[in-house]
């Protein structure tokens, strides 16, 4: 065989993904669509080799001896990384929070990964299959097939400078079990939809909040700022669980060791509007970003300042925030919440008590219910303690309802592309 015809070109590489009906069937959920990725770059497949565990020497033997060595065939994992254009409706990194649209909770419980559990809805995406069309080197160009994947991280990248301005998603899957060649996609068995020309929204049209951001809309006060990209990375580390035989050794389950890892950062132009968000850098205020073009391309980013930096070698003078990803735990609605006068926030705001700890945190989005036509709607608070909080209304009555926080604020990412 001609060295040549070894290799196929990585434009010939097709990824399909869909959503499985049971966890490891690699078969499509009743109410999934197979979706091809529009790729930028091909996949990365890693194969977890197979840990080799190693005896201690024997007595009086210098060399190795393959009896002492045993192959580790329970824990072998598969890693597939795919690089794509953020593109509407792709929903790729709805796998990572197992819910569409793709929004990760303060709330999150893992889902469960059990071999042949029931995703019960498309929408749960609980777990995927991943063909790679035309990665055979044989005529009948065969396909590689991936089954129980479950989504470890997702990294959103999104900047005027870089991409054409266009945003661009890194997704990491693994799996336990083995991977199968079947000829589905290259013999027309699967006709998924072509994503590639589905419109992806450039940077220059999207409407940016920074800072003081949970409700508002652009452009409603100074704290709007002008920004110029920002990066997103979720993470986190799941394992296999055992094995069911000794023939594939295919995992009993798979389990999420530890929590999320949640960061992001973002970068703008640092004009007088930067005043206005300060306080978000240095007093434990609950702060981040939002970026929308109102038709569909929406990204939230909720959590706190871990760090800042100037940039002083490009044309304009640009500011970088770092924060960490964080949400609230107390998620309950407080009954008999009483507006009051005495606000600590002074003129023009209202202080609202509660006869329990509501565990909210300043910057927080809040939705009042049963108070007055004044009052009924969101709010943001701020000047939090345990059993009050002021909102910027100017105080109209003593009355008392209900508060809820909303899910706005129980977001610590929400990604809508």
């Amino acid at each position: 065989m001609a060295i040549g015809t070894n290799f196929k070109a990585t434009q010939d590489l097709k990824v399909i993904i869909g959503t499985e009906a049971t966890v490891g069937s690699g078969t499509l959920h009743a109410s999934g669509t197979w979706n091809q990725m529009p790729m930028i770059a091909p996949p990365t497949i890693n194969e977890n080799q197979v840990a080799l565990d190693t005896g201690s020497q024997q007595t009086g033997i210098y060399t190795p001896n393959h009896n002492q060595m045993k192959q580790r065939l329970d824990n072998p994992i598969w890693e597939i990384q795919l690089q794509f254009l953020g593109n509407m409706g792709n929903g790729l990194a709805d796998y990572l929070f197992h819910k569409t649209p793709a929004k990760l909770n303060s709330d999150f419980t893992p889902p469960d990964w059990t071999d042949g559990a029931t995703n019960t809805a498309e929408t749960d995406r609980i777990t995927a299959t991943i063909y790679i069309g035309g990665a055979g080197i044989t005529t009948s160009d065969r396909d590689q097939i991936f089954k129980g994947c479950v989504c470890k991280s997702i990294e959103l990248s999104h900047s005027i400078d870089s991409n054409g301005g266009f945003p661009v998603i890194t997704a990491t899957f693994i799996t336990g079990y083995k991977m199968a060649y079947l000829d589905t996609v290259s013999d027309g068995t699967i006709s998924p939809t072509d994503l590639s020309g589905d419109a992806s929204v450039h940077w220059t049209s999207l409407t940016s909040l920074v800072g003081k951001h949970q409700g508002e809309t652009a452009g409603s006060s100074n704290y709007d700022v002008r920004a110029f990209g920002y990066n997103l990375s979720v993470s986190r580390e799941i394992a296999r669980v055992g094995y069911q035989d000794t023939t594939d050794y295919e995992p009993y389950s798979y389990e999420q060791v530890g929590g999320f890892s949640v960061s992001g950062d973002v970068t703008y132009k640092k004009d007088s509007n930067h005043g206005s968000i300060d306080d978000y850098l240095r007093n434990d205020n609950m702060s981040g970003f939002k970026f929308s073009d109102g038709s569909g391309y929406t990204v939230i980013f909720n959590g706190l300042a871990s760090d800042v930096a100037n940039d002083t070698g490009s044309a304009e003078l640009r500011n970088n925030i770092s924060f960490t990803g964080a949400g609230s735990t107390n998620t309950a609605t407080v009954g008999e919440c009483v507006t009051s006068d005495t606000a600590t926030g002074g003129a023009g705001y209202t202080r609202v008590t509660s006869p329990s700890p509501h565990g909210w945190g300043n910057g927080m989005k809040v939705t009042f219910a049963g108070f007055n036509a004044n009052y009924d709607g969101n709010r943001i608070i701020s000047s939090v303690t345990t059993h009050a909080f002021d909102i910027n209304d100017t105080y109209d009555a003593s009355v008392s309802g209900s508060c809820t926080l909303h899910a706005d604020s129980k977001a610590i990412v929400s990604i809508d592309l």
